[in-house]
């Protein structure tokens, strides 16, 4: 099966070029980038940015005016610093990846990456799986099911913290790259302050952090249908987080709340604060709880979604193609979630949606049909990049 992407338009590259801007920043012009920044806007931020700078004075958190300096001097084309190349080893994706952003004015260049000892050019693809497979990794490290939160570790401090935050704000500037599992109500604190996160989103959040029998005992704790054994599973809960008996049924409700605020905020408000200084920089785009609500649902990949950004280069299909098309639209439809991020994975480096041009329907037919071979493909998690 062979791939393309939807070409950018060559006369606002050729436009991005000439003002002197990042090349990369044509990626905010793709459909699934809708409601990022443009070009004027990112600049219109770095001014602004710059204001709050001479108004604040020597206040200021010292990364923030690192990446302000760093900010104005990426706006002179002749600058070679706006430019940057970076090889990242798959297999410790985390530790190159955040030694490649240790240094704050990353966040104002244009940034190349490939993988060592893989052969791709960087067309956006090979970063876009470069930010995938960090996520991946990282959140390996993560607590929780559905949606996960990150804990303190020893080999992280303050500046590790920060650049997370740094790889999050980029990869998603840059190419909509957007950890999805990440907790909701923690990534909705970074940007807009604890006290941005409701009732509703904490509660949310939390039933999605917890283990799907933990959930069901939390759910039924809530409407009051708790039998024996859900009683027991509730006190496994409780007890693993700290406390060691049930509180009484008309205190339930606010104990669980409780219970919910110090798994999801208050014990990784360090991490959470880290977050916030480089995550302030799309604010603009992300002021409140119902735009990041938005992102997290257009950015979740689902079965229908795939399916619907496949498209075919040929005008006729004779009657065999086009029962093979309809074959992989039914199989990407039917998708559940965790697939469905596979297909598109596998599709286009990353977990952004954008359209899928299809070629050769001989060979998808020839993958979907033999010994349900594509299953295979997917899970075995071998995306090495080694096409020119």
């Amino acid at each position: 099966m062979t791939l393309n992407y939807a070409e950018e338009d060559a006369d606002v590259a050729q436009s991005a070029e000439m003002s002197g801007a990042p090349t990369q920043a044509i990626q905010l012009l793709l459909p699934s980038d809708e409601g990022l920044p443009t070009l004027d806007e990112q600049q219109s931020i770095h001014e602004e940015a710059v204001q709050t700078a001479q108004d604040s004075g020597p206040n200021l958190p010292s990364d923030s005016s690192s990446q302000l300096s760093s900010s104005i001097s990426a706006s002179n084309p002749g600058n070679p610093e706006t430019f940057q190349r970076a090889s990242i080893c798959r297999i410790k994706v985390v530790a190159d990846l955040v030694a490649v952003f240790m240094d704050s004015s990353i966040m104002n260049m244009t940034l190349k990456m490939d993988f060592v000892n893989e052969r791709a050019v960087d067309d956006a693809g090979v970063s876009r799986e470069v930010y995938t497979a960090f996520w991946e990794q990282f959140l390996e490290q993560c607590e929780g099911e559905t949606e996960r939160v990150p804990r303190l570790r020893p080999d992280f401090s303050e500046a590790e913290w920060q650049v997370v935050g740094r790889i999050w704000v980029k990869g998603f500037v840059d190419h909509g790259v957007m950890p999805v599992k990440l907790s909701i109500a923690l990534i909705l604190a970074c940007i807009n302050g604890i006290d941005s996160v409701d009732t509703d989103i904490l509660m949310s959040s939390f039933l999605n952090y917890l283990l799907p029998i933990e959930r069901s005992a939390v759910e039924k704790a809530l409407q009051g249908t708790m039998d024996e054994s859900d009683q027991e599973d509730l006190l496994d809960l409780f007890t693993r987080m700290g406390s060691h008996f049930l509180p009484p049924e008309n205190n339930m409700k606010s104990a669980i709340e409780i219970m919910a605020h110090k798994a999801i905020l208050q014990e990784p408000k360090y991490i959470v604060d880290c977050f916030s200084t480089p995550m302030s920089l799309v604010k603009l785009k992300l002021p409140d709880k119902k735009s990041v609500l938005s992102l997290y649902e257009i950015k979740k990949p689902t079965g229908k979604r795939v399916m619907q950004l496949l498209e075919t280069t040929m005008v006729v299909l004779s009657q065999r193609q086009q029962v093979t098309l309809n074959h992989l639209q039914r199989y990407v439809k039917n998708a559940d979630q965790a697939k469905a991020e596979k297909i598109l994975r596998f599709c286009t480096e990353g977990l952004l949606l954008i359209p899928v041009e299809l070629h050769s329907m001989c060979h998808v037919h020839t993958v979907l049909t033999q010994n349900f071979e594509f299953d295979n493909i997917l899970s075995s998690n071998y995306l090495e990049m080694d096409i020119i």
